[in-house]
Formats: C-alpha cells, structure tokens, sequence
C-alpha cells in the first residue's frame, strides 16, 4: 500500500479528538494538581545524593571552578547538567528550586499519558490514567518527589511513545520520525537507561507492519536515527571539548565495566530486587489486585479445572443483567497498535530499571508511565462489569494501596519525616553540617564525607577530597578503598571528614579506613548524631 493509500485509509479514530470536553479537561487539571499537592510536603525534605552531586557538578561546571568528568566526576551524559544549569537560573538553586522544577516535567508527562491513553483507549481511561500517574509518580518510597534524573527523562519518553503512535497512524512522516528519535536522543542524554527504546520503538516498526517491505523498515529507522544522532553528536562533540578519554570513561566504559547488572554479581542482584520489591510493595499489590479483577473469570474456571469438584463461593463480581460478549463491542478497547507499543514500553522500561545493577527505587519512576496507562485502562475496562460491591472493593483498594506510601505525612516536620524515611542520620542532619562546615572553613578547603552524602559537599560549597561521590562508584572501583586510605595519609588529606555512619561497600565494613582516620584526626564535634573529625594537625591551640 503507497503512502498517500494509507493516509486517506485513515479513520476518525485515529486522532486525538478534536474536541475534548470541559469535563475531560477537569479531570487533567486535577490530576495536575493532584501531583503538585501530593508534592508540596516533600519540597523541603532534605536534598538527596544524586540531587547533591547533580547541583554540585553543574555548579562547578557552569562557574568554571572545576572540570566536567574531571574533578566534577559523576557518571552522567551531559543532559542532567543542562538541566540543573536551567534550573538554577530559572528557578533558584535550593532543594525546592529543583523539585519545583521536576514536577513541571512530571506534569508535562503526566499530559503525554493522558494523550497516549485517549488514542488508545476511552476518555475514562485517559483521565483514569492521569490520576493514576499523578499519585504513582510522586510516592514517597519511590523517591518521586525528588528530581532525579528519572523525573525528566520520562517526558522525552513518553513524547516519543506518543509521537510515535501518531506518526504510525498518520503515514510514517519521515521528520516526524525523526521527531521522535530526537525525543529518545534527549532521553538518553538524561539518563543512559532510556536507550532501551531504542530497541522498542525499532521491534515497534517491523512488528507493526510485517507486511511491508524491508526497505520501507530500513528507512524509517535511519530517519528514527538521524534524530537520535543529531543529539549524540552535540553530546561527543561536547565530550571532546571536555576531555575525550575523560568523558568517554564517565559515561560508557565505566558503566560496561564497573556498574551494571552484569558486574555486581548474582547474589547482590538479588538481594537489591528484593529489597526493591519491599519498598514498592504497595505499587506491586495495586498491579496485583487489577489482573486479579481483569482475569478474574480465567482464575475461577482455572480453579474449576484443577478441582473439578470444588465450587467456590465467588463475592457477586458481575453487575446484574450484564452480558459480556455484548458489552465488549462498546467498550473502546485499545487498538492492536497501541497495544503492541505500550507492551514493548512495559518490557523497555523494566529493563532500563534493571540494567544499572543497582535496584534504587527512584529506577522504578522509569516504569510509570506505561504502567499508569496499563492501570488507567484495566480500571475503565473492568469497571463496567462489576457490581455495587466488587467495585467498592475495587475501588478501596486501589486507593489505599496507592495512598498507603503516603503514611510518612503523619510524621508533619520535614525533620521528623526524613527520621522516619531514612536509615542513616547524614540526611536529616545534613543542613546544619554544611553550615558548620562553611563557618569552620575557607573556601576552596577540601573535606570528605564517608562514604555517601553528595548533597553535603554542594550545600557546605567545599569540594570533595575524592572525586567518586557515591558508595556505589566505591563499590564498582577496585582502587578506591586504597585511594581514601591514601588520600588521609597524605600530607594533601581534607581538613574535615564528616561520618553519615554509613558503613561503606568495603568488605572489612571500613574499619581499615576508620584506624587511619583515628591517627590523623580527632572528633572535634557531634550535629544530630554526626561525627565530624578535624586534621589533627590544623587545630588550633586551645580547641
């Protein structure tokens, strides 16, 4: 079929509608609203690691006080920097500054769902959907409130997941592929994770339309990659102006080689996913509880085959009088393209979750957009089939799963929050050491803080006797327990080392490190639990 065939095979249906009523867009703005309000509480919980060493290392870069994969070392594509720098000139450099800042793309993303799920599905769904992003995408035990790398790297995701439907049904306009490969470029120029989509969108090509030639698949994937290569070649032409073996290592071999689900081994890989799956237990009970209700009539007749015999007493799970094959014909179900797509984004985003080998939880936000979509969906197909009490049922739980992470708010200061989310005093203390930190020394003063607390460095503006800020570049570095040891040896060693008491990744739990900081330092004061030690050697007399 010719491409001018297939456009003028289009139907109706396969666009947005023209006109959305009020009561749709009510639901938008809520759902907006909803994110924003679930939000507020947490702007002033105490900014985290990859936060700090964000603002750190944009910090120094954009004020020429250090070099970008140099001293300023973090394993990160340019993008991330690009956005703090925006920030800190559009918004402020606080902590508040920055999560203001990521719930604006949160909420552009949250609008690229609600689109995506129109196109796909029903307007219920579509503002269903909304809803459910707005709360899933903010829970607490997700770290959503935060902006991480995650919060901005879903937009260009889900704009390329949404791009990319239209495009398919509007003709497979070349620059619009293209559009959608520059969406994934600036995805990945975020976070290294969202190449995953690469292989998404490029199984979506052939899968969707096997029938075409392969000349026509090739072509749509070199103008899918003319996108994408614009912005990898801004990002190595940038890299090379920087230091090409430098930042070649930051941000590809050290990851092959040193931090990823491949190198930590099998027994760390599990134990991370099973304390992931504890912290996103709630989320996993809400995807659990909505394929109970969807395949609700299988798992009955499956329990009917295994015990022919046993007849369970079922709660009155379908509404009176309702006929199945019947209602299904006016139920707007998601159309094989949408389908096909949302399913391939699922697996993606899962694996960009996986692959870092690490199974923090703010990995998860990676996944919900597609999710929301997928609950959005299940939630307005199913509700139609359900009686009065199966969709109270339905309707408690959910809401209650996904409010449940919420509890932290009992706790009312950010203070006594981060206590409670927290497992290591360096959080909640981390504001009052910077600031004895600041008043204690001079600029330009090096410390150190052991082993994991970047947000201290950037909120003290003293800068880090080693470059590798994150106990997980520690773990991935063979040299680095040597090289601390070293550096508090030297004659160049910190003025100040600071304990989180954090035990580090060091198989001796750090004891080795702790003995030689006990020969060159003293403990020279305690904030909210926090040890800090000074060089023995520049104190001053009398102190």
């Amino acid at each position: 079929m010719s491409r001018s065939a297939r456009v003028n095979d289009r139907t109706e249906s396969d666009h947005l509608p023209h006109h959305i009523p009020l009561v749709d867009w009510l639901w938008l703005g809520v759902a907006t609203l909803l994110s924003l309000a679930l939000r507020i509480p947490f702007f002033r919980i105490p900014m985290l690691a990859d936060e700090g060493g964000y603002a750190y290392a944009t910090r120094g870069w954009v004020t020429g006080t250090g070099e970008l994969y140099g001293d300023l070392w973090i394993s990160r594509p340019q993008g991330i920097f690009f956005v703090y720098a925006g920030i800190f000139d559009l918004f402020g450099t606080g902590t508040t500054a920055f999560r203001f800042a990521a719930w604006i793309a949160v909420a552009l993303t949250l609008i690229a769902v609600w689109g995506f799920t129109r196109m796909c599905a029903t307007p219920l769904a579509a503002n269903l959907a909304a809803l459910v992003f707005a709360v899933a995408a903010s829970l607490p035990n997700l770290e959503g409130y935060t902006a991480n790398a995650e919060m901005f790297m879903s937009l260009p995701v889900a704009l390329a997941a949404l791009w990319l439907l239209q495009v398919r049904r509007t003709g497979w306009s070349r620059w619009q592929l293209a559009g959608v490969g520059l969406m994934i470029g600036i995805a990945i120029a975020l976070k290294p994770s969202a190449a995953v989509m690469i292989p998404v969108v490029l199984l979506f090509i052939v899968m969707i339309d096997g029938a075409a030639p392969a000349r026509e698949h090739f072509k749509r994937m070199v103008w899918l990659g003319c996108g994408m290569v614009t912005v990898g070649a801004g990002l190595l032409l940038h890299g090379w102006t920087l230091g090409w073996s430098d930042f070649f290592y930051a941000t590809i071999s050290y990851r092959l080689s040193a931090q990823s689900a491949a190198t930590v081994g099998l027994e760390y890989n599990l134990e991370a996913m099973g304390r992931l799956a504890w912290r996103a237990s709630a989320l996993i009970g809400v995807v659990a509880v909505l394929l109970v209700f969807r395949y609700r009539v299988d798992i009955r007749l499956a329990l009917r085959h295994l015990r022919p015999g046993l007849k369970p007493s079922w709660p009155q799970w379908n509404r009176p009088g309702w006929n199945r094959e019947r209602s299904l014909r006016f139920l707007a179900r998601p159309r094989d393209d949408a389908k096909l797509l949302l399913r391939l984004w699922m697996i993606g985003s899962l694996a960009g979750a996986s692959i870092g080998g690490d199974w923090w939880s703010h990995y998860l936000i990676q996944v919900i957009a597609p999710l929301s979509i997928w609950m959005g969906w299940t939630i307005a197909l199913v509700w139609p089939t359900l009686a009065g009490p199966a969709r109270s049922l339905l309707a408690m739980t959910t809401v209650g799963l996904l409010a449940a992470p919420f509890w932290v708010l009992v706790h009312g200061s950010p203070t006594n929050m981060a206590e409670a989310m927290f497992s290591h005093p360096g959080y909640p203390a981390q504001n009052q050491v910077a600031a004895y930190l600041r008043e204690h020394t001079e600029p330009g003063t090096s410390i150190y803080v052991a082993f994991d607390q970047a947000s201290i460095y950037y909120l003290a503006d003293r800068p880090p006797a080693y470059r590798h800020l994150f106990d997980q570049e520690l773990r991935g570095i063979p040299s680095s327990y040597s090289d601390l040891i070293s550096i508090v040896q030297s004659e160049d060693r910190p003025e100040y080392i600071v304990s989180t008491l954090h035990p580090g990744p060091f198989a001796d739990d750090s004891r080795a490190f702790w003995q030689e900081v006990g020969q060159y330092y003293k403990l020279v004061d305690t904030i909210d639990g926090v040890p800090i030690y000074q060089d023995k050697e520049r104190i001053e007399p009398g102190e």
